[in-house]
């Protein structure tokens, strides 16, 4: 049996990766690509559910980046040099 020989913590990667990347989505996907060039102008995620999860992982990792620093103060951070000296983290 599959549950005797995978450790728990794989087995949580493996179902986290299928909700991520569900099975035959790269067939949907070409089937969404024939139809487009037959004309149709629908967005894949309303055509098949298992791309509809794909850009919803998509966006929900996106919305999880909101932490790391972009645009004009990501620029500021980059170009900042030497700082601010009058602050000492020993004595304080």
């Amino acid at each position: 049996m599959i549950e005797n020989d995978m450790p728990y913590t794989e087995l949580l990667k493996w179902i986290d990766f299928f909700k991520k990347h569900p099975v035959g989505w790269r067939e949907d996907h070409r089937t969404v690509m024939l139809m487009k060039a037959q004309g149709v102008k629908a967005r894949p995620e309303d055509l098949f559910a298992s791309l509809r999860q794909i850009s919803k992982a998509n966006q929900d990792s996106k919305v999880n980046d909101r932490a790391i620093p972009s645009g004009l103060f990501l620029q500021r951070m980059l170009k900042a040099k030497g700082g601010d000296s009058s602050f000492d983290f020993l004595t304080s």
